[in-house]
């Protein structure tokens, strides 16, 4: 992690969270959502969860309040609460999405671990064994030495880089290892280990003003029975609404901090953060038939992906 670039956000969001009501967001706020509407709108692919599963609260973060919330056949999300733990941001929950995929073989395919609790074990118990653990990046590591404990017959994985800086985590391949295409950014083919159902890419980035200094260091990932893009941070979609009557809000710390990650992180990462293979990079995914993005922070999209995708990231759809 890259705490300067992470603290110069945070010194111009962390004002705005403790100030009274501002422009930013008076204008959304001048016209509130019925709770049916705020909810179709944070829920256009979730399916419902069985009761057994909804044992949590309810928020943005978590719109069904469950374990876990399936999304297509065979994919599943665990969509927490997440509080960042830099000074001034521990009370604004940023949200954080694990995905879960059950490959052909019927095994289970689990990116970006979060905290694993005996309901989330349970669940996944009912939906097949873990079989591989992924660790997409350097941001998304917290709890992938728990999952690797937790389930000693599963594959780790980290993205480039990060199991040979960290061994004691436990990381049994890098996924580099995968990276089997000239290029060194994707597969030539998607991979048999996992059932040929999954392809991935690695998106080669770097801290501001330097050579090559490894930031996020991402890889991102294409299930291709459900059409799904999975990212860690290269995309993220955190909604905006304001509803003082819905059942669940998006709390005000959570808008302002979109609006510091879309205004102000966002043109610093696509202008001074990509590499010279970043484009390549872009192409493969472009490439791909994705028609779904699954990020680990914010709302699914299941509506012009691609375009999505190629303007947030400022490239040509």
């Amino acid at each position: 992690m890259c705490v300067s670039l992470h603290l110069s956000l945070l010194s111009i969001v962390r004002p705005l969270v403790r100030t009274p009501a501002t422009s930013l967001l008076r204008d959304r706020e001048r016209s509130p959502q019925t709770s049916l509407q705020l909810a179709e709108a944070l829920v256009p692919l979730r399916r419902p969860a069985p009761a057994h599963w909804r044992d949590r609260d309810i928020s943005w973060s978590n719109p069904q309040g469950s374990v876990l919330t399936q999304v297509h056949d065979d994919v599943w999300l665990a969509e927490r609460p997440f509080f960042p733990r830099l000074p001034g941001l521990q009370g604004t929950d940023v949200g954080g999405k694990m995905a879960v995929v059950r490959l052909p073989d019927g095994t289970l395919w689990v990116h970006s671990p979060v905290e694993l609790d005996s309901a989330l074990r349970d669940a996944l118990a009912a939906l097949g064994p873990v079989r591989h653990v992924v660790t997409p990046n350097t941001e998304h590591q917290k709890y992938a030495s728990d999952w690797l404990r937790e389930y000693p017959e599963a594959t780790g994985y980290s993205c480039p880089g990060l199991r040979e800086s960290k061994p004691e985590v436990g990381w049994h391949r890098s996924l580099s290892s995968l990276l089997d295409a000239p290029s060194g950014l994707t597969s030539a083919s998607a991979p048999a280990e996992w059932c040929s159902a999954i392809e991935l890419c690695w998106v080669e980035d770097r801290v501001p003003l330097t050579r090559r200094l490894p930031f996020f260091n991402e890889v991102v990932f294409f299930h291709r029975p459900s059409r799904s893009l999975m990212c860690a941070d290269l995309w993220w979609n955190y909604p905006d609404y304001a509803d003082a009557d819905a059942d669940f809000q998006v709390p005000r710390s959570t808008r302002l901090w979109k609006w510091g990650m879309d205004v102000v992180y966002k043109p610093v990462y696509n202008r001074l953060m990509k590499t010279d293979s970043w484009e390549e990079s872009y192409r493969v995914i472009a490439g791909w038939e994705f028609e779904t993005i699954l990020p680990c922070h914010g709302e699914p999209v299941a509506e012009d992906a691609k375009k999505v995708l190629a303007s947030h990231l400022a490239m040509a759809g």
